[in-house]
């Protein structure tokens, strides 16, 4: 471990001693099981409530934002139902949809980067609404509950996109360690989305045009950001 990498990068080494000490590959593969299979019970509400919505595309980015706000392994129905609605309506600290929308209109393609395994149904949602090719970038192999090729399979993601792995463990993204694959399409991407804190922590600092959408969950985040702890967030730090 380094103190001068971001977190997700150390958590790599944190996550290797655990999972030795359980003498498993994927510690969190049955959390990961039991969250998408909870949200795909409800796949075909929350599809319904999108395309009745006002704004589909709208709908579903607050959708997909707001999946990991969710606690979705702590009861059986995830108190979804009673959240919908409050979901469609809360306030992002940055909500860049006129922006988002000029970009997707000029993209003949989208690089969709994905985060935990749970959400990445909600991401499933998303990605029917973009109504282009997308490439979904998972990790390329367990680390924590983040999204892997399989996790990506078991949500569906693969009747929707293209699922390409990063070629890397770090729960975000590490471009020392990515494919070559990986960073091919990335530098070739006309539309880049990238979901989750682990993600942002590790491409805030890229100098092009990347959308991030997730909930700050982190007092440094928050600082970074000079915005409070659990804000919405949905747009670039870094405009082309």
């Amino acid at each position: 471990m380094d103190v001068s990498w971001p977190p997700p990068k150390n958590a790599v080494a944190i996550y290797d001693m655990i999972s030795d000490f359980l003498g498993t590959e994927d510690p969190f593969s049955s959390i990961k099981d039991r969250s998408t299979k909870e949200v795909l019970k409800l796949y075909p509400l929350l599809e319904e409530r999108i395309k009745t919505h006002a704004d589909p595309l709208e709908a579903a980015i607050r959708l997909a934002v707001c999946g990991n706000v969710i606690d979705y392994g702590t009861s059986s129905d995830f108190n979804l139902l009673d959240e919908l609605d409050r979901i469609f309506n809360v306030d992002f600290y940055k909500w860049e949809y006129d922006e988002f929308k000029d970009r997707l209109n000029r993209a003949d393609w989208v690089l969709y980067i994905g985060d935990n395994s749970g959400e990445s149904v909600f991401d499933r949602l998303l990605i029917e609404e973009l109504a282009r090719p997308v490439k979904f970038v998972v990790r390329g192999g367990p680390i924590i509950n983040d999204v892997t090729y399989k996790d990506a399979i078991d949500a569906g993601i693969h009747k929707v996109a293209t699922i390409v792995s990063s070629g890397c463990r770090v729960p975000g993204i590490d471009f020392e360690w990515c494919s070559e694959e990986f960073l091919k399409l990335y530098h070739e991407a006309p539309m880049i989305i990238s979901k989750g804190q682990g993600n942002f922590e590790t491409l805030s600092d890229e100098k092009r045009e990347i959308f991030f959408l997730f909930k700050i969950k982190c007092d440094v985040v928050a600082r970074h950001l000079d915005c409070p702890l659990g804000s919405m967030f949905m747009g670039r730090v870094q405009s082309n």
